[in-house]
């Protein structure tokens, strides 16, 4: 009925073919039961939604369908007209073809017996609800989230921060790479040398690594290393063997921190600083979510609720996060840490949403002066605004760091626009501003961030040893440079038509990042038309 949809076998024997293997955790009753990695058969996994593809033409009267497009990512719905329809909801979100997303919703009812049945499978995790019931005769609640890995080997890391251990989960797997996942997210290591009996694994984005060496069969041993800044800093760590939780708990929480909430760090005074908006989603004990300040989010945190603290991590390959929190009458009391063992005290009262700058109006333009840039490309060719290739094209600078883990977000996006609108004239530019002082190891950053995302737009170094005030000075058509990245958009005589600062990615929320997206690629589109 709608063309260019995978069938279900086809969404099957894709995961069939990728050989994965899976971590499930179960509700059971009040407790949570968690199972060890195991390869599965996904023909017998999803039996129960195997017949609930409605992407047939016998079943065009009875659903409203739409299908739309947001960038390169395919949207296609299915909502039953009527509550008699057993597949009340189908909607799949493909890229290029495959299946990103896929959410089914079965219900039916009689006089004696009703069945609920949701399923959710979202990148690298599928969920599984099922309420089924016979009157008097039986009831069968089952609630069943499985973590997705590549075949390998899976570890719970303890990072050793200075008075506490940050807990993250990771996958070695059989082909040499080694993965941190935070909830959909998968941050990429692959193994590029030995040093002695340890392994070394290089991030595929940014200039750290994690080394260890093997202890015992179930246990390793090792430091991951940050090499940002001339003086490189490491975190020492352990790690244990086919333990699939992060936090441990035994038993559901009471509350549920679903939600917006406006949270602040305190200073030394007890003041509280400009506020920012942790934004959370529960699924019985596991959290997921972000922290959103003014100029961007703090990635993919993942964690739980245990008992009354609520208690949150992340690895990005570049920042390694701990949140802990007390839950009491509403708020939340806690220390922020991180690996370079610094610490925060933070508080967050729960429903309340903050209020915080536009993005587009923390940096202006300065009308007295025309925007330029001239900066090096990897071959020391100068390249300037003013350059032939650039005459009459709209562009998208953008102001970066390949150190910056919410500038790797931006980056992912800008290519989605190069691959949609550069054949229209749209060019875009990275300008790169390095916190370390060697120019030789600055551009073999640039090269690794270009290749490793296969862009194709030119990445300058703008400058070494970076301060936001040096990318100001640089930059003087810009009021300021208060955050990596910025985006600054041209129209095709050059002039500044929106500056965006920071970036806020995909951690924050779908709705959230489609509604940037949309606009963003909207604004985009509106350049390459523009006469």
């Amino acid at each position: 009925m709608v063309h260019g949809v995978p069938t279900f076998k086809e969404f099957v024997d894709s995961l069939n073919m990728a050989d994965l293997m899976v971590a499930k955790w179960a509700v059971n009753g009040d407790s949570i039961v968690q199972s060890s990695p195991t390869k599965v058969d996904w023909s017998k996994e999803l039996e129960t939604i195997r017949k609930s593809n409605v992407n047939h033409l016998r079943f065009r009267d009875s659903y409203q369908i739409t299908d739309t497009l947001i960038g390169s990512e395919r949207r296609v719905s299915f909502i039953a007209n009527s509550k008699d329809q057993e597949v009340q909801r189908m909607e799949v979100r493909m890229v290029k073809g495959a299946i990103r997303y896929l959410a089914i919703d079965k219900a039916n009812s009689s006089l004696f017996s009703s069945s609920i049945i949701e399923f959710k499978f979202q990148l690298n995790q599928y969920s599984l609800t099922v309420d089924q019931q016979i009157n008097w005769v039986f009831n069968n609640q089952q609630h069943v989230v499985g973590n997705i890995y590549p075949r390998g080997a899976l570890w719970r890391v303890n990072l050793q921060f200075e008075n506490s251990r940050c807990p993250i989960n990771l996958v070695v797997t059989d082909n040499g790479r080694l993965l941190v996942k935070n909830g959909n997210e998968l941050v990429r290591f692959t193994q590029n040398e030995s040093i002695g009996d340890s392994l070394v694994f290089d991030s595929d984005h940014f200039n750290s690594s994690f080394i260890y060496a093997t202890v015992s069969e179930n246990m390793i041993s090792g430091r991951w290393v940050n090499r940002k800044q001339d003086d490189p800093y490491f975190v020492s760590f352990n790690a244990t063997k086919n333990t699939s939780f992060r936090f441990a708990v035994s038993t559901l929480p009471d509350v549920n921190l679903t939600g917006s909430h406006s949270a602040s760090f305190i200073n030394e005074k007890g003041e509280a600083g400009s506020p920012v908006e942790l934004r959370l989603k529960q699924n019985k004990h596991i959290v997921t979510g972000s922290l959103l300040t003014e100029t961007g989010d703090y990635r993919f945190l993942e964690g739980v609720v245990r008992n009354d603290s609520l208690l949150l991590s992340t690895m990005d390959g570049t920042h390694a996060y701990l949140f802990e929190a007390a839950i009491s009458d509403g708020s939340l009391n806690g220390v922020y840490k991180t690996g370079t063992g610094y610490e925060k005290v933070w508080r967050a009262t729960l429903g309340a949403k903050p209020t915080m700058r536009p993005a587009e109006v923390i940096t202006t333009k300065n009308d007295s002066i025309p925007f330029d840039f001239a900066f090096p490309d990897s071959k020391g060719n100068i390249v300037s605004l003013s350059d032939p290739e650039f005459d009459g094209k709209p562009m998208v600078v953008s102001i970066i760091g390949t150190w910056c883990s919410n500038c790797l977000d931006e980056s992912f996006f800008l290519k989605e626009v190069e691959e949609l609108y550069s054949d229209m004239g749209l060019q875009i530019i990275a300008l790169d501003f390095e916190l370390i002082s060697d120019s030789v190891k600055a551009f073999a950053n640039i090269e690794r961030h270009k290749e490793n995302l296969d862009i194709k737009y030119p990445v300058l170094l703008a400058s070494t040893e970076s301060t936001k005030k040096r990318a100001s000075e640089l930059l003087p058509a810009l009021s300021e440079v208060s955050s990596y990245p910025t985006m600054v958009f041209l129209d095709r005589n050059h002039e500044i038509v929106r500056i965006h600062t920071g970036f806020s990615g995909p951690a924050t929320g779908q709705e959230s990042y489609d509604a940037f997206r949309s606009e963003y690629l909207g604004l985009a589109a509106s350049l390459v038309k523009q006469d």
